[in-house]
C-alpha cells in the first residue's frame, strides 16, 4: 500500500532517527529495511519516504489514537496548521489507497480531527493580537512589587506566545524575543541590587560558590541535559526525574562560564525549551548520551 503513496509538500517533518535515539509511540521512524534512519537519500531529506513512513504511522495506530498522534506532531512543528493543511492534502492525494471498511473509518477519523484542530488553532489566532500585547505586559509589571513577581509573569507570557504563537511575520521584534530582554533586565538589576558592586559580587561568587567552570559553549552541557530531559529515556520516561526549571536552577547554580562569571537563567531555560532548536550545538558537537 506504501510504496505507491503520492507525497504531499510538507515543509516541516518531525521524524526521531532511530540510531540516535528512543522513539516514541507517536513518533514518526523509518520503516523501509535498509534506508537511512535520518531520512536522508545523498544528503537530502527524503519527502516521498516520509509521506510513506507518517501514512503507516497514522493507520497502524487504533481510532482512538489518532487525535492525540496528529496533535503530538503539531507540538513538534513551527507552524501547525500548515502541518496539518499538508496532512489533509496527503489524503486526499492518496485516497485511492484507503479500500478497506477500517481504512476508510481512519481516513475520516483523520478528515474530522484535521478539521476540529483547523478550527481552534485559528480560534486561537484571533485572539493573539490582542493578547501578546508587550506595552500592556510592561505596564502590569510596574504594579507588581518584587522581582520575582515580575519574573513570573514575564515567564508565563513567554510560554503562553511559544505555545500559542501566532502565524504569518511579525513586525519587528517578535513578543518572546521582548519577554527575554526584559527578564535578563530583571535578573540583572535584581543580582546588582543583591551583591552591590560588580567586583564585589564576582569576588563573593568564586569563593561561596565553588562552581565548575564550563571551558567550552554552554549550550553543549545544556544540551546534555535537554537530552535527559526529553529525548533520552529510562523505562519510557524521561531520563530525569525533573522538570526544566528544576534542570535550569541545577544548571545556574552549579557551572560559570569560561570567565567564572554566572549564568544568565533566562539564557539556561531558553536553551532547554523545545522549541528553540537553533540555541542547541549542530550534531557534530553534541555529547550524545
Amino acid at each position: 500500500m506504501y510504496e505507491r503513496v503520492i507525497c504531499s509538500p510538507f515543509i516541516e517533518h518531525p521524524i526521531v532517527d532511530v540510531a540516535l535515539f528512543d522513539a516514541g509511540e507517536f513518533d514518526v521512524t523509518i520503516i523501509e529495511k535498509g534506508a537511512s534512519t535520518n531520512f536522508r537519500k545523498e544528503g537530502i531529506f527524503d519527502l516521498t519516504l516520509y509521506c510513506q513512513c507518517l501514512l503507516q504511522k497514522l493507520f497502524s495506530l487504533p481510532k482512538s489514537k489518532i487525535k492525540p498522534f496528529i496533535q503530538y506532531q503539531c507540538m513538534r512543528v513551527n507552524d501547525s496548521l500548515v502541518w496539518i493543511n499538508k496532512l489533509e492534502k496527503l489524503m486526499d492525494l492518496n485516497h485511492e489507497l484507503f479500500a478497506t471498511r477500517d481504512q476508510k473509518i481512519k481516513r475520516d477519523k483523520v478528515l474530522m480531527v484535521i478539521e476540529l484542530l483547523r478550527q481552534d488553532i485559528e480560534c486561537r489566532e484571533q485572539v493573539s493580537v490582542k493578547q501578546f500585547d508587550f506595552n500592556a505586559i510592561k505596564h502590569t509589571l510596574t504594579t507588581y512589587d518584587t522581582p520575582e513577581e515580575q519574573l513570573r509573569l514575564l515567564y508565563e507570557a513567554q510560554a503562553d506566545y511559544l505555545q500559542n504563537k501566532p502565524r504569518g511575520a511579525e513586525a519587528g521584534i517578535p513578543f518572546d524575543e521582548k519577554c527575554r530582554v526584559e527578564i535578563e533586565k530583571i535578573e540583572n538589576l535584581r543580582l546588582l541590587k543583591k551583591k552591590g558592586k560588580h567586583r564585589e559580587t564576582n569576588v563573593k561568587l568564586k569563593t561561596a560558590s565553588n562552581r565548575l567552570v564550563i571551558r567550552g559553549q554552554i549550550n553543549i552541557l545544556v544540551d546534555a541535559f535537554y537530552q535527559m530531559l526529553h529525548e533520552k529515556k529510562a523505562n519510557g520516561q524521561s531520563y530525569l526525574s525533573a522538570n526544566a526549571s528544576q534542570i535550569t536552577q541545577f544548571i545556574v547554580n552549579n557551572f560559570v562560564d569560561k570567565d567564572e562569571q554566572p549564568l544568565s537563567e533566562s539564557t539556561v531555560r531558553t536553551m532547554l525549551s523545545p522549541n528553540k532548536v537553533d540555541k542547541r550545538p549542530k550534531m557534530d558537537r553534541k555529547v550524545l548520551l
